[in-house]
């Protein structure tokens, strides 16, 4: 559960510094913040080289987890913060519980199914509430972070299977280097100094949160991680409420509310 709460609060940070500066160029200095953590714990724990399908693995589940990422702070900048948070980490449960079951034929129990129904009403209600004054485009890359966040979790929970902390540089570098690029190229980078601390405070908040997941590979399944990790909308729709003053439509409100009940029944199942 820390892992949600330092990722809500790490996403309310990233989506009050993309409203200043654009949600690309705060991701990418967010990553390479992180990155900057990762490589520190290497040079001081000096682990064994690893393995190339860690590599592999990690680096492209960072791709996707830094598109999503970038996705995300764009959509959380244009307001609507509880329920873009809500619809991107349902999309981050539900996929790995669906790869889960596809490719490796893990059961889905009962309440699982009754998680997922929850989360498809959670979707829709989200859509509709797009004609009260959600912006379209923010659901829209709620749900393109929703897949970000699904494949990060699948890619990372099988990289590191033999190595944690070398799946978590990985992951980074390529985000950083993706991500981070594309925002040197296409930013305007002199917005960046005004947002520095929150920018600093999501990176450190989200590596964190990366790095409390994949310890939780290795003792639980990777569904039940991500069901866990994923009610983080909670921090960050809380935050938005309490400093920004942040009502939803009954519609907003009640897709916040399927959203982290699918995700409890998920995790319960």
């Amino acid at each position: 559960m820390g892992s949600a709460a330092a990722w809500g609060t790490g996403d309310f940070a990233g989506g009050i510094a993309a409203r200043r500066a654009g949600g690309l160029l705060v991701t990418g200095a967010a990553q390479a913040v992180g990155l900057a953590f990762l490589v520190l714990a290497v040079a001081i724990l000096q682990p064994a080289a690893p393995a190339t399908s860690t590599i592999i693995l990690g680096a492209l589940g960072g791709i996707a987890g830094g598109l999503g990422l970038a996705a995300l702070y764009r959509g959380l900048a244009m307001g609507a913060m509880g329920l873009v948070s809500a619809v991107s980490g349902v999309g981050g449960v539900l996929i790995p519980l669906v790869v889960g079951f596809v490719l490796w034929g893990t059961q889905i129990q009962p309440l699982q199914l009754a998680g997922v129904g929850c989360a498809l009403v959670a979707i829709a209600a989200a859509s509709g509430a797009t004609t009260r004054g959600v912006s379209r485009e923010a659901l829209l890359l709620a749900m393109v972070a929703a897949v970000g966040f699904g494949l990060w979790f699948v890619l990372l929970a099988r990289a590191s299977e033999h190595d944690q902390l070398w799946a978590l540089v990985a992951s980074r570098g390529s985000a950083s280097v993706v991500v981070g690029g594309v925002a040197l190229l296409r930013a305007e980078r002199s917005a960046l100094a005004s947002v520095a601390p929150l920018v600093a405070l999501a990176g450190i908040l989200d590596v964190a949160a990366n790095g409390m997941v994949v310890l939780a590979f290795a003792t639980i399944p990777v569904g039940i991680a991500a069901a866990l990790s994923g009610t983080y909308p909670l921090a960050t729709m809380l935050l938005a409420r309490t400093f920004l003053g942040e009502a939803l439509p009954r519609l907003g409100l009640l897709a916040v509310a399927l959203a982290v009940i699918g995700i409890v029944l998920i995790s319960a199942g």
